[in-house]
């Protein structure tokens, strides 16, 4: 039996947007497009006022680089969002085919506890980045009133300030006009954070699982051999085929995340440039907590991404270490060639394993020290130019 915990996190926040992974009905009521609507219309309006400020503010090198980091975050989840809602029925055909795979594999009881055990795995992983990412966001919105009170306190003068770099056609200073400000701000954040925490969760819960299936694939073929060589020869054709699924299973999953793989490892690399940056300009003030906060969470954003590209690699090529641990040497004995044949055509194959990758960057660990090398480079030439 499927665990419970399949997709569970990642269910409730898709539905936070009116969209379903798992039901098997395949069109929304209006009501329910129009929470998707209007997530991405609160990001994609407000976008215009961040680039705004950052041209007003071009010459300011803490300012614009604020402005830089907001327009990167709205811009990466707009990408994640619309390729996912662009292509949702597709994803929630595949999403269907692992669900399906894994009830059909999960009836033993060892498979089933590795099922169990990934997706222990995947929601403790995928809470603490949705809590790492809210926290964030949390506290850039409560900021900009503390800022506001600690200001008033000290020079009795009241000057609006907001949670992410924008300018507006009219008149904060009056309380209704600075109240729709800083809701709007609220309100695109939320988008950034759903869509962001959606697709970024469903991708580490789609890798762990696919992990858990190359893993049932080595349990198999570390006992595949049978008493009647008829069904010895039956369950390695069966072991064989799974892992071809499997195979398939990376193969489409690669596809629909490869855009956004590219497009999360090029923004993660300016966007912890930017973080590193600010942080440096802010130690031993309180936005110092916020910037923090906020690269833990780019971190993460990147970490889920190498972290699931390199599980699912290794755990895909492990099977040709379980072909070589099998009881393999009989069969041979008995002079059963055809099958120590496909053995060794098993094993080449799955030396190459499956890979995740993103164009140009491949989803592992390397690619995550890269990035962040590559970000302490930035810094270090923004350091030198402000």
């Amino acid at each position: 039996m499927l665990t419970e915990k399949f997709l569970r996190l990642q269910s409730f926040y898709f539905r936070l947007l009116g969209l379903e992974l798992l039901d098997q009905q395949e069109v929304q009521s209006v009501k329910d497009k129009r929470r998707s609507i209007c997530c991405i219309l609160a990001v994609a309006t407000f976008l215009p006022l961040s680039i705004a400020f950052g041209l007003n503010n071009i010459h300011n090198m803490d300012k614009l680089t604020d402005t830089l980091c907001s327009v990167l975050v709205d811009l990466l989840a707009l990408c994640k969002i619309g390729i996912f809602l662009g292509l949702y029925k597709d994803f929630r055909r595949l999403i269907q085919r692992f669900h399906d795979m894994l009830e059909r594999e999960s009836h033993s009881e060892v498979a089933a506890k590795i099922v169990a055990r990934q997706n222990d795995r995947d929601q403790f992983i995928s809470s603490l980045y949705t809590i790492c990412f809210l926290v964030a966001g949390g506290s850039a919105c409560l900021m900009s009133p503390l800022h506001m009170i600690v200001r008033f306190w000290r020079t009795a003068e009241m000057e609006p300030d907001y949670p992410f770099p924008s300018v507006y056609p009219w008149d904060n200073r009056r309380f209704h006009n600075y109240l729709f400000s800083y809701l709007w701000n609220v309100f695109a954040a939320l988008g950034v954070a759903l869509a962001t925490i959606c697709v970024d969760t469903l991708f580490s819960s789609l890798t762990h699982n696919l992990c858990g299936l190359f893993e049932i694939c080595r349990h198999k073929m570390l006992t595949f051999k049978r008493r009647r060589p008829v069904e010895t020869q039956q369950n390695l054709r069966h072991i064989f085929q799974l892992y071809g699924e499997c195979l398939e299973l990376g193969s489409s999953l690669n596809g629909f995340f490869r855009l956004i793989i590219f497009a999360q490892f090029i923004a993660a690399s300016l966007h912890l440039c930017v973080l590193c940056y600010q942080l440096s300009s802010n130690l031993m003030q309180p936005g110092m907590l916020f910037y923090a906060a906020f690269m833990a969470a780019i971190l993460g954003q990147v970490a889920i991404y190498c972290h699931g590209g390199a599980c699912v690699q290794a755990e895909s090529q492990l099977f040709a270490q379980a072909i070589y641990e099998s009881d393999w040497l009989p069969l041979l004995l008995d002079g059963r060639l055809d099958v120590g044949r496909s053995l060794q055509i098993g094993m080449v194959r799955a030396q190459r394993g499956c890979r995740l990758d993103g164009y140009f960057f491949e989803a592992n660990r390397k690619t995550f020290d890269l990035i962040v090398r590559t970000a302490m480079s930035y810094v270090a030439l923004l350091r030198s130019t402000s």
